[in-house]
């Protein structure tokens, strides 16, 4: 008489017909719940993740047993809406004694009960809206609307610049300036940058070297910091689900309140906070902090010794590239007479004068017995 239905949570089919939703997970888990609670109920402190689910499964196809039947009464009464006597009806024929009902409920009112803890209600995440420019134009008639939209409307229209630079002659002057002192201020840094230094002011600048310091390293705390909260609400949320899927909570206290979800959403705006200064924003260092209280007009560029300036200012780009051998320096040259050069211990030959940088010319070698025949 009676159908059964092809539910793959409810039914005592193996088969299903098609794939659970959101919300048959959230029913199943209440209902686990609901069953844990009658189990602890009864006096049981164990259970097996197996029997919790055979007994889940049998309290899921006896409820959908009786509404099925409840439906039939209904329907046979020439109904569409259900009525209590309908469902006592629907008890009757599954075989249930309606008259102990009565004890049941008194009995349950005089023990109290187990409170399951209301499902909570994930926010749906928020699309993000790509960034435009400008208002799109709307479709001509013949455009359908399924058709995506046009893009920017500066990417395909043309659109005059306004604002013609200023040429007076203060205009001028002041742009050149300004020009001449970022010129100035970029070759300092240069400088301080490739080269060793010292200040003039050491005291000061050791002193602020040292406050430096401990900023960068209160601020790397900060950040390490920032970055185990974030993984440890990530494993909280793992683990959170984990429980979730397994075995279910029995009850919630009610001092305990469920998380709002302004709450939920200011804390995923901490964490996207959080990535947006790790990929975009750049973190101060020492020597920055130090250039912005100890200017670099205070520094003086140590002085380096170089027998050959001017090859070192043409080979900078050769010194540069890799994987080509740097040329030392020639050692300082002396005055030595030719007689002391031959009168030498050992008769070694003294080091060579000629620049190591400079190759010789080829010259042609004419042989004299050819040149004479």
């Amino acid at each position: 008489m009676t159908s059964r239905s092809s539910h793959p949570f409810c039914s005592t089919h193996s088969t299903s017909t098609y794939p659970p939703t959101a919300a048959d997970f959230a029913y199943r888990k209440v209902l686990r719940q609901a069953v844990a609670a009658i189990c602890k109920q009864a006096g049981f402190e164990i259970i097996e993740s197996s029997i919790l689910e055979l007994l889940t499964h049998m309290i899921s196809s006896y409820i959908l047993e009786m509404g099925v039947v409840t439906r039939q009464f209904t329907e046979l009464a020439g109904r569409t809406i259900s009525t209590p006597s309908d469902v006592v009806m629907a008890l009757i024929d599954l075989g249930i004694a309606v008259t102990e009902l009565p004890d049941f409920l008194a009995k349950c009112r005089s023990q109290g009960s187990l409170v399951i803890a209301q499902p909570k209600v994930q926010a749906p995440p928020a699309t993000p809206i790509p960034l435009r420019v400008g208002n799109a134009r709307p479709h001509h008639p013949h455009i359908p609307d399924s058709l995506p939209p046009f893009p920017d409307p500066h990417t395909y229209i043309r659109t005059e610049i306004s604002g013609d630079p200023e040429l007076t002659y203060e205009k001028v002057r002041e742009s050149s300036a300004q020009l001449k002192r970022n010129s100035e201020a970029s070759l300092r840094d240069f400088m301080l940058r490739s080269h060793p230094s010292s200040s003039v002011f050491s005291s000061f600048e050791q002193r602020i070297r040292h406050e430096a310091r401990l900023i960068v390293e209160k601020s790397a705390m900060q950040q390490n910091a920032r970055l185990m909260a974030r993984q440890t609400e990530r494993l909280n949320d793992e683990l959170r689900k984990d429980r979730d899927e397994g075995m279910p909570d029995l009850f919630e206290s009610n001092a305990e309140k469920s998380v709002p979800l302004e709450e939920e959403s200011v804390t995923n705006e901490h964490v996207a906070d959080i990535l947006a200064e790790n990929l975009f924003v750049l973190n101060e260092t020492e020597n920055s902090l130090l250039r912005k209280r100890l200017p670099s007009l205070c520094q003086i560029i140590e002085p380096s010794l170089d027998n050959s300036p001017y090859l070192g200012a043409l080979l900078c780009e050769e010194l540069n590239d890799e994987g080509t051998e740097v040329p030392t320096s020639p050692p300082p040259t002396h005055a030595h007479s030719h007689a002391n050069n031959e009168g030498g211990p050992g008769g070694e030959e003294a080091p060579s004068e000629e620049n190591p940088y400079l190759r010789r010319p080829r010259m042609p070698l004419h042989d004299d017995d050819h040149m004479e025949m």
